[in-house]
């Protein structure tokens, strides 16, 4: 096992034992053959058998995008059993429902399935069996992946500064393979999705930050901005210090992840001793995600399962703080290659048995005994039913929705610059953001969640002035233009529960089809018709913001 204090040699650490809070992480061995040894000079080397990177890549993927670690499920249990609120029972009802739903379906956790990301030790006794190297071969899995999962490509790549393109398969994956001493090859792979990755963020402080009254009331403003738009209850991770700003964004990643779960705590022994967890500060964390209003995305206590706090060391001029979330989803798994096989974490594939174990079901029948919202009918009868909300309510929708996102807006806003009509499907119809993921061969529609709706709030004023986008559905928080376009035009928005993509596709989707331009992928505009879909009025027609407190 390497020595060391630097970051380098406790990621090693991490990743050749991973621990999960304190647990050894459980294996499972793949039907793949065993690296074979090879002698060079006298040395003994491994070499993995052709292809076995490529397949565990695929199958580390497949797996993560379908099922979660069984602690995670377990938190979430226990978090729904402390809910302190309707509202936030109803959203981890449906997080635990929609881990059954994904193991049961086959539909990706989210419909995001995100960026795919690869952090990996390698021994330097282990050589390549590719001739194009290890990131290569990974990669393909990536690719793979993406292909026999049905899972949502939504890398693009750009053709100049302003247009881009999908690329189809998902790729770049970011790989970062960090070579240390041995015979053994130890991974993390991960999928991020949009909303939490864009939680996160790099600032540049000062000594100061470190006293801590100074860390306390930076704690308290990161908990207080941070939102319910990526899905929460999350995991928050903040990495303090680093001897470079891109050490401390990988060690804030990898905290998130639970890959430095096994760091010593502060205090733990005398002397400089390297990477620390400091476990009063992440007990600190969610103190203040219980008090801060937020909530698991209706209101509540439970905006964070847990916390991760990690201190690195530092130049004694720099003081760089990352910070971030993992969302409910908490789409990760650590993989080993040594002499004895090649290993992958083993996820729960049954959720339903755990479910059954702690007495808690897994359906989700919480939004058939609320209020119904008909969207069917002309748009005067929906303008009237809309008028009739008030931020608080919970509801339950059903009938027509267009799905219409980043792209499809910035096509809409176009046409009105050119002084040019919209398109019928746009009029008087209720817009739920969100792009799904691919469906099965005999379903309706794939895995199927809503976006964060604040990236569509420049959009709203100019649109619902032209008629349009009266009743949105999306997640999260929005800014104050969102209740001011709603004032003006007696519109109202709805936030659905982020995160249970699986289970609304299977459960709340009748009928899908492409309306408009097909050519953005994930982006191009349908139509859905859904039954008894949850939802929390968030703004109404006269403004009212139920999420305004917590700004």
């Amino acid at each position: 096992m390497p020595a060391g204090t630097g970051f380098g040699a406790a990621l090693a650490r991490a990743l050749l034992l991973p621990r999960d809070d304190g647990v050894p992480v459980a294996f499972r061995r793949l039907d793949l053959p065993a690296p074979r040894t090879v002698s060079l000079e006298g040395r003994g080397y491994l070499v993995p058998a052709e292809g076995a990177l490529r397949k565990l890549a695929r199958e580390a993927f497949l797996e993560l995008g379908r099922y979660l670690p069984r602690g995670r499920l377990e938190a979430l249990l226990d978090a729904r059993a402390a809910a302190s609120s309707e509202g936030e029972r109803l959203v981890l009802d449906a997080l635990v429902a929609n881990a059954v739903a994904a193991a049961e379906t086959g539909l990706p956790l989210c419909q995001d399935t995100g960026v795919a990301s690869i952090h990996a030790v390698r021994g330097e006794r282990i050589l390549s069996a590719s001739e194009d190297g290890d990131e290569a071969e990974l990669e393909l899995g990536v690719a793979d992946a993406w292909r026999a999962g049905g899972f949502r490509p939504s890398v693009v790549a750009p053709r100049n500064l302003s247009d881009e393109d999908g690329t189809g398969d998902n790729l770049p994956a970011s790989v970062s393979l960090r070579p240390v001493p041995g015979d053994a090859y130890g991974f993390l792979f991960a999928a991020k999705g949009g909303g939490s990755s864009n939680k996160a963020s790099l600032r540049q402080e000062t000594r100061a930050l470190l006293e801590p009254a100074a860390f306390d009331a930076f704690l308290r403003d990161l908990v207080d901005a941070l939102g319910v738009a990526a899905c929460p209850p999350y995991r928050i991770a903040v990495a303090v210090g680093g001897v470079s700003p891109e050490e401390t964004l990988e060690a804030m990643k990898l905290a998130a992840a639970g890959a430095l779960d096994a760091l010593p705590a502060a205090g733990a022994g005398s002397g400089p001793v390297g990477a620390l967890r400091l476990r009063d500060a992440e007990a600190r964390i969610l103190s203040l995600a219980a008090g801060s209003g937020w909530g698991a995305q209706f209101g509540g206590s439970r905006l964070a399962l847990d916390a991760r706090v990690v201190r690195l060391p530092r130049h004694a001029a720099s003081v760089h703080v990352a910070t971030g979330v993992s969302c409910a989803a908490h789409r990760r798994a650590f993989a080993r290659v040594d002499r004895d096989g090649v290993f992958l974490e083993a996820l729960e594939r049954d959720p339903g048995a755990v479910l059954a174990r702690a007495g808690s079901g897994g359906s989700f029948s919480a939004a058939l005994a609320l209020p119904r919202l008909e969207l069917s009918g002309t748009p005067a009868e929906l303008a009237a039913r809309v008028r009739a909300l008030r931020a608080g309510q919970l509801v339950s929708v059903s009938g027509p929705l267009v799905l219409a996102r980043d792209a499809a807006h910035a096509r809409l806003a176009a046409l009105l610059s050119r002084g040019e009509a919209l398109p019928e499907w746009a009029l008087g119809a209720a817009i739920l953001y969100a792009g799904p993921s691919e469906p099965g061969p005999d379903a309706p529609a794939g895995a199927l969640g809503p976006t964060t709706s604040k990236r569509m709030d420049g959009y709203l004023e100019a649109l619902m002035a032209a008629g349009a986008s009266l009743l949105t559905l999306g997640k999260g928080e929005r800014t104050e233009a969102c209740r001011a376009a709603c004032a003006r035009h007696g519109g109202a928005y709805l936030a659905v529960p982020g995160g249970a993509a699986a289970l609304f596709g299977s459960r709340c989707v009748e009928s899908t089809e492409t309306l408009a331009w097909p050519e953005l992928g994930m982006e191009a505009v349908r139509r859905v018709v859904v039954r008894n879909l949850p939802a929390l009025v968030a703004v109404d027609s006269k403004g009212a913001d139920v999420y305004a407190r917590n700004r």
